[in-house]
């Protein structure tokens, strides 16, 4: 009798359910590359950046400035006047102190400057010099005692004098002019600082008021 042969099929390899296949989590994975045209953005964006603070900083440093200069106080000694309607006259000294600001990221150097006064608009009355020096950067220098003799005999017409000499009062202007050099990172620029202020030379008092600078 011939056996039969029996053959057990089985399965040799056990599959899940399609449901449960789409409940399985899902790994994701970033990409490692960028793409080129991503990179080239990147890179002009950062270069913009670069170039904008280059410019804003060299805009704060490079920056030159004229220093500031202002007569801070004024005092007479040694006035004088007096005469008649054909022969006014004043002569006085005044004595100034000065301030010199810089700004700048640079001393400034100046060379020896001068102060002239001026009576109403008659014309100078004095000049003076003031004695060039540096400043260095971001200071303020102080300049006291400025010498300065005023008189009307620098005056080629006196008219309109006497009057203001009754009156007790000599309209003056004082004008002052600087030139120096300001260096920065190398950078050497020339500037002219100039100053123009108004007084009153009080006769009766003896004194300045009214001290007024631009």
């Amino acid at each position: 009798m011939v056996e039969e042969d029996r053959i057990t099929l089985a399965p040799t390899e056990i599959y899940g359910r399609s449901d449960e296949e789409q409940n399985e989590p899902r790994i994701w994975r970033r990409k490692t590359e960028e793409p080129p045209g991503k990179c080239l953005i990147y890179t002009l964006t950062i270069i913009v950046i670069i170039f904008a603070v280059c410019l804003i900083l060299s805009s704060i440093f490079l920056r030159i400035s004229k220093p500031e200069i202002e007569t801070t106080s004024v005092s007479t000694r040694d006035l004088r006047f007096g005469g008649n309607s054909t022969n006014p006259y004043f002569n006085a000294t005044l004595v100034s102190d000065i301030t010199i600001r810089n700004s700048n990221f640079g001393a400034f150097e100046f060379e020896d400057g001068s102060l002239r006064v001026v009576y109403a608009d008659h014309g100078i009355v004095g000049v003076t010099t003031i004695g060039g020096r540096r400043v260095e950067a971001h200071k303020t220098v102080k300049i006291t005692g400025v010498v300065v003799e005023i008189g009307s005999f620098r005056l080629l017409d006196t008219k309109g004098l006497e009057s203001d000499l009754r009156l007790g009062f000599l309209e003056l202007r004082s004008a002052a002019e600087i030139r120096g050099r300001i260096k920065v990172l190398g950078r050497r620029r020339w500037k002219v600082s100039v100053m123009s202020c108004t007084m009153r030379l009080n006769l009766t008092g003896r004194f300045i008021q009214h001290l007024l600078c631009e």
